[in-house]
């Protein structure tokens, strides 16, 4: 079963450009791709990347090599890009000499493609960022009108082979299979980072701590670790599609707290694999930090999809007062409060508007969450 999805292929290809796939593994990249070559009429070619052979001709940088390898197609596409050298600098060959060329280049790491393609590429792509199943993907194919949807999406999250699953056992599986067998692989293979338990370790303290302020210094000390290393481990993390955090918003009013970050996970159904921990809901003491997670990457997705060019942070005074999520879009701020019920009175709102009297502030709970989301 082909859930569609939102990013559309046919919105973003062009002649002359190449149409970069980023996303983390498992995400559903090559389905996406290949749903879209299903619909057309034109030839084309398919190259995966972990071939040996299309790495030595996507990676030499000879024109002449290039374009025995493509011919007359008008269309090609090249499946796991970044584990290709040089791949930036011989597209950019190919789209400089081909203008009715159009290219489509899949990744699965967003550090080693955007190293190499981001900078040969300026001006000659477009970019797809593809993430686990956005929940107004999983309406719109009335998946949730046969499953306890809120139940699952906390515990198992929304990896497309998850989701398709409806048997428990499987979905646990398929997620204890996607932390083991591809997660790290590409900080492991890219950056010589040896040590995946530490990589493990690290996020199990990150999932125990969504919703938190996070510290630097203690995760350095409970894993016995420089701060330098913890910082870049976080950012490969953040890179790789794991993890993303949010920044503290700041004014220079008085009492703000500073030069804070959380980190929440792309994906629930990881989280929940890292602590092993898929009890229903209702038995849980973390449905608070699951729900703001949930309702934060959701927005993510969105926003990435219709509205990418919103900055995204959370607020907090040293007197208590905190908003979960904040939006700042086209000079106007929203603040965000997230809540399983709606809350009436709150303290924290009056201290935002006060400091903040332009900004707008709005609940969202179980009642009205959809709106926030899709």
């Amino acid at each position: 079963m082909y859930i569609n999805r939102f990013p559309k292929i046919e919105d973003k290809i062009e002649a002359g450009k190449v149409l970069v796939i980023y996303g983390a593994r498992q995400v559903g990249k090559s389905s996406l791709v290949k749903h879209y070559l299903g619909g057309l009429d034109e030839k084309y070619l398919f190259f995966n990347g972990e071939d040996v052979n299309v790495q030595s001709i996507f990676s030499s940088m000879n024109l002449k090599t290039l374009n025995e390898a493509i011919g007359n197609t008008n269309l090609i596409i090249l499946d796991e890009a970044q584990v290709i050298p040089n791949v930036g600098t011989s597209l950019k060959l190919l789209v400089d000499t081909h203008p009715n060329l159009k290219v489509i280049a899949t990744g699965s790491s967003s550090f080693e493609l955007s190293g190499q393609i981001g900078e040969p590429l300026v001006g000659r792509m477009n970019v797809i960022t593809l993430f686990p199943f956005w929940e107004k993907e999983v309406a719109e194919s009335h998946l949730n009108d046969f499953i306890d949807n809120m139940d699952f999406a906390l515990r198992f999250g929304r990896y497309p082979a998850v989701v398709k699953t409806q048997i428990i056992d499987e979905k646990k599986e398929i997620l204890t299979n996607i932390v083991n067998g591809y997660l790290l692989k590409d900080i492991l293979a890219f950056e010589r980072v040896k040590n995946s338990k530490l990589i493990l370790d690290l996020l199990k303290l990150l999932a125990y701590q969504v919703g938190s302020e996070v510290s630097i210094h203690e995760i350095a000390t409970r894993l016995s670790i420089a701060r330098d290393t913890v910082n870049r481990l976080l950012n490969l993390l953040e890179q790789n599609f794991i993890i993303f955090s949010l920044r503290s918003y700041a004014k220079n009013l008085r009492n703000e707290i500073r030069k804070k970050e959380k980190y929440y996970f792309y994906d629930l159904g990881i989280r929940n694999t890292l602590i092993e921990n898929f009890n229903e809901i209702s038995t849980r003491n973390d449905m608070g930090a699951l729900w703001e997670n949930f309702l934060i990457v959701e927005r993510i997705k969105r926003n990435k999809y219709i509205e990418p060019y919103k900055s995204i942070y959370f607020w907090r005074k040293s007197t208590g007062a905190e908003v979960d999520f904040i939006e700042i879009y086209n000079d106007t701020i929203s603040g965000y409060e997230f809540s399983i019920k709606e809350k009436r009175n709150n303290k924290s709102k009056q201290s935002w508007v006060n400091d903040y009297p332009k900004s707008t502030w709005k609940n969202i709970n179980m009642e009205n969450y959809n709106e926030f989301i899709i």
